[in-house]
């Protein structure tokens, strides 16, 4: 079987459980013993407002809140429910790089196109000493801005996130 293949099997599986009314974290079989097995719970309901999108970037990044320059990126669907997908870069450059921002979110938008139409993306913008504006979170909004217009990716939020601190950016 070519991966191509495989991709298929996936999105006939994943449709058939959508269909069956579950939801998108309900439609994986999930395996508890591997190493993503401390990420907390899904969230559950849409994500309305500033202080529910903060509270799932939190959730998901916790302790790394402490680590190195990082984005971390959600996908949520048309409703403003998270996709059980979430993806983060870490060991990035203090300032943005474009190539890889048009990258990522090429990648985003087909994945939303794919299993959520209409769908939008929330990005963390994490460092140890970050939780507000500056030149890092300044640098990487800017062209997470651009490179989602130019992929046609909706940008629902962007958040700050430091080890001390955080803050939506833009919502």
């Amino acid at each position: 079987m070519t991966a191509h293949e495989d991709d298929d099997w996936l999105d006939e599986e994943w449709d058939t459980q959508l269909s069956a009314g579950r939801s998108a974290w309900e439609a994986l079989d999930w395996d508890d013993s591997g190493p993503d097995d401390d990420l907390p719970p899904p969230p559950r309901g849409a994500v309305r407002t500033p202080d529910d999108a903060l509270a799932v970037l939190l959730g998901l990044v916790g302790p790394e809140r402490s680590g190195e320059p990082a984005l971390w990126f959600v996908m949520l669907d048309a409703e403003g429910c998270t996709l059980p997908v979430a993806l983060p870069i870490s060991d990035i450059p203090m300032r943005a790089d474009p190539e890889v921002v048009g990258g990522v979110m090429r990648i985003l938008g087909s994945v939303l196109d794919d299993y959520a139409p209409g769908g939008s993306v929330l990005v963390g913008l994490v460092r140890e000493a970050g939780g507000d504006r500056g030149l890092f979170e300044s640098s990487w909004a800017g062209s997470l801005r651009e490179g989602a217009d130019e992929a046609g990716v909706r940008l629902s939020g962007l958040a700050a996130i430091g080890a001390d601190r955080a803050r939506m950016l833009e919502w």
